[in-house]
């Protein structure tokens, strides 16, 4: 198993970058079940903002390409039945999907809680709380 950077995720997803693109596919289609490429949460996180803040991309559809990722049987993520069960969460189209991973690796690390200055964080997501 190999893991994979921000960049490359990145670059596969949004096929901006021509020569960058056919390394990223070659790579990943050369992946299989017995030899899926590794994807973090802190990758899933940064690939999240960045379509979100840099390229303005809705939500809705980041969630989409994230839940079709999920699918695929050439990538292995960092705590997949997490991940599985908050993008079938409808709620999660108006969330911001950085908060859940931040708390939930917290709570992977033996963490109470995650304390944050995020009023929308704190009463959307579990594990977190406003810090006055």
């Amino acid at each position: 198993m190999i893991g994979i950077d921000t960049n490359v995720l990145l670059r596969f997803i949004l096929a901006d970058d021509a020569e960058q693109l056919d390394s990223a596919r070659a790579f990943l289609t050369a992946r299989s079940a017995d030899d899926p490429a590794f994807v973090s949460l802190m990758v899933l996180a940064e690939t999240y903002w960045v379509l979100r803040r840099r390229y303005k991309i809705a939500n809705e559809v980041v969630v989409q390409t994230f839940r079709q990722l999920l699918d695929s049987q050439e990538l292995m993520f960092e705590d997949e039945s997490f991940l599985e069960s908050l993008l079938i969460d409808e709620y999660i189209m108006s969330a911001d999907l950085s908060d859940h991973f931040i708390a939930r690796i917290a709570l992977n690390a033996g963490c109470q809680k995650t304390v944050t200055f995020d009023i929308n964080a704190a009463k959307s997501v579990p594990g977190m709380e406003l810090l006055q």
